[in-house]
Order: C-alpha cells, then structure tokens, then sequence
C-alpha cells in the first residue's frame, strides 16, 4: 500500500456539482474512508480504526534484501488493515502532512510533501485557483 493509495480512497467520496459522489463499491471500504475523514479532521480519535486491525499482524520474511515484514490478516480484512497501517505510517513519518483541502466545498484531502508545509488545496488546478480567484473578486468588491 502506498500514500498514493491511501490518497485514491481518501479521495474516493469527491463533490461533484455540490453533491458528494461516491466511487467505491466496497461498502466496508467507504465505512473506514469516512472513519478516516473523521479521524483526520479531528472529529473521532484514531482508537477507532483498533477493531481492523484486531486480526491482523505482521511476519517476518527473508528475501534478497533481507528480513521485510509482511502483514497477515483474512483475505475479507487484508485491504482495510493495509490502508490503516498506511495511514499510521504518513502520520508517523509526515506529521501534520496529510489534511483535508482547504476549499470548504472539497471533500478532498492532500498530503503536502513541500519543503515549507503550506500546501492548502488537493489541486491548484482547481480548488486552488477557484479559492483564489474568489479572494481576488471580494478584495475587488471591497476596494470599489
């Protein structure tokens, strides 16, 4: 499991024309998305996401590299248990990285790898541009 992974579920409820899309047809998978929303805009505290990983656990490997762990779990809970480890692991080794969109009509989130950690918006692209031209157009009003 990989951030981009982890980003592709995170992602995976987006706001299309005002309304929340959903995109997964794995209903357990759309359950620990929101579980992971909440988590992550500190709404619920990550204790949560414990009964996931109740039956899984890691073995070691031996292989080219040497010793990699593996995690175990039953094959109905293997994904969900990954997501979560790879949730844990951005937190761990990104503090503070991985946050919602700042554009309060995106249900989108980001995990800002910029060297000054002021990334705001999932895409410049859209949301970014969106948020600014915004800014732009009420300064404009408010200056006229």
């Amino acid at each position: 499991m990989t951030e981009e992974d982890l980003l592709g579920v995170l992602n995976s409820a987006p706001v299309i024309d005002g309304q929340v899309v959903e995109t997964l047809d794995d209903p357990q998978l759309a359950t620990l998305r929101d579980e992971l929303h909440a988590i992550i805009r500190g709404e619920v505290d990550p204790s949560s996401l414990m009964p996931i990983l109740a039956n899984a656990h890691q073995v070691p490997v031996m292989n080219e590299q040497g010793i990699q762990w593996q995690l175990v779990a039953p094959a109905a809970e293997l994904q969900r248990a990954e997501l979560v480890l790879e949730w844990a692991r951005v937190e761990r080794e990104l503090p503070g990285r991985l946050r919602p969109c700042a554009n309060p009509e995106c249900n989108k989130f980001l995990i800002d790898h910029s060297k000054p950690n002021t990334a705001r918006w999932c895409s410049m692209a859209t949301c970014g541009n969106r948020m600014k031209a915004r800014r732009h157009y009420a300064r404009r009003r408010e200056e006229a």
